[in-house]
């Protein structure tokens, strides 16, 4: 069920299998009772009438988003921005959660007495280790082109080219093309916690051998193409719950939309009747038109699927505002320009980009 012990991504179906219940004779029921427990508190309860048969399955995964439901992605988008500043790579490290099942069974004999039993697993203990988790999850896809069972259900596969034994999702088998002063981050899930490396561009090894990497580095990642036109950093949630970038190309295109309403006014009390208009707009915000720029089908569908899907709907632009000293992070909402996307079409000779609307999320 746990694998190595490890379920690596909450927001993955974590299916428990729960054998050699035991029941009376005749019962009017046979309640199946799972508590998941973190930090000495129950954020999931989940029971069932096992129909006095002796095994039982629950997905707990729903309790396991609950015990990452408060976390703040704004300290690793700090790191980010430190990594700018500073010229020089900053880590964040996310430590897996650990929680632990309690299991009990509930029953009424024939006389009318109603019965709770705590049970215990194989080595007697009565709160039972349930694993470890990461925020995030991994899509049906991705599970189905696990052959193993056991590791398909605690959502892990280390060592493979399927990007499955960490917690970045951008694709390796393509370069991955920024700008010239871009950052990259790479992402790493290593024994215990999953580490974020945000470099800054004289930072960033260029190839993709192990020497230029970190002490215990492990994971994978792209090689980095840079391209001398015009990028925009972006640093948004993945699927699974770690902050990423990625470079769009500027399409050198930036709107600012108003919302005029018009109102009747009426004016104070003269000798004839009189009414003025008056408007009341909103807010001005500023909007950027930009692309993927041309890329492979891969990373077409890693920009569509992945960037504008947006896992919690958070997403950060590097942005030179005015009287800035340098440039920051601030919050953006994405929109792609179209309602449908074409990631590939073998009728064009050509390769496909994905064409998005970047809005500026501050107010006031």
């Amino acid at each position: 069920m746990f694998g190595t012990g490890h379920t690596y991504f909450a927001d993955s179906p974590v299916v428990i299998d729960i054998s050699g219940l035991q029941w009376p004779g005749t019962s009017p029921f046979n309640i199946v009772r799972v508590e998941v427990v973190y930090n000495n508190k129950v954020v999931g309860d989940f029971h069932a009438d096992s129909g006095g048969q002796g095994s039982m399955s629950f997905n707990i995964a729903s309790a396991l988003k609950a015990i990452w439901s408060g976390m703040d992605h704004s300290a690793e988008a700090q790191k980010a921005q430190d990594a700018i500043t500073l010229d020089a790579a900053q880590t964040t490290t996310r430590a897996m959660r650990e929680y632990i099942l309690r299991i009990y069974t509930e029953y009424m004999s024939n006389d009318g007495v109603f019965t709770q039993t705590r049970c215990t697993d194989s080595l007697g203990n009565e709160d039972i280790p349930g694993g470890q988790c990461l925020i995030g999850g991994m899509t049906e896809w991705e599970r189905s082109l696990i052959e193993n069972d056991e590791d398909r259900d605690v959502s892990h596969l280390e060592h493979t080219g399927v990007r499955n034994g960490d917690a970045s999702t951008k694709p390796i088998s393509s370069p991955e093309r920024v700008g010239i002063n871009s950052i990259t981050s790479w992402v790493d899930v290593q024994e215990g916690y999953t580490k974020s490396i945000f470099y800054p561009a004289d930072a960033i090894p260029e190839s993709d051998d192990i020497a230029g990497r970190p002490q215990g580095w492990t994971g994978h990642a792209p090689i980095v193409l840079r391209d001398s036109q015009p990028y925009v950093d972006f640093l948004f949630i993945n699927r699974r719950g770690a902050i990423e970038t990625c470079s769009g190309l500027t399409k050198e295109a930036m709107n600012s939309n108003f919302d005029m309403k018009q109102y009747s006014r009426i004016e104070r009390s003269t000798f004839k009747p009189s009414r003025s208009l008056m408007a009341i707009g909103t807010d001005g915000r500023r909007s950027w038109q930009m692309s993927s720029g041309y890329v492979t089908r891969e990373w077409a569908e890693w920009w569509t699927n992945e960037f504008l899907a947006g896992k919690r709907k958070q997403w950060w632009m590097l942005w030179q505002g005015p009287g800035l000293s340098a440039p920051r992070y601030v919050p953006v909402t994405i929109k792609p320009a179209k309602n449908s996307i074409t990631i590939y079409d073998k009728q064009k000779q050509q390769m496909p980009s994905v064409e998005f609307t970047v809005t500026l999320a501050l107010e006031g």
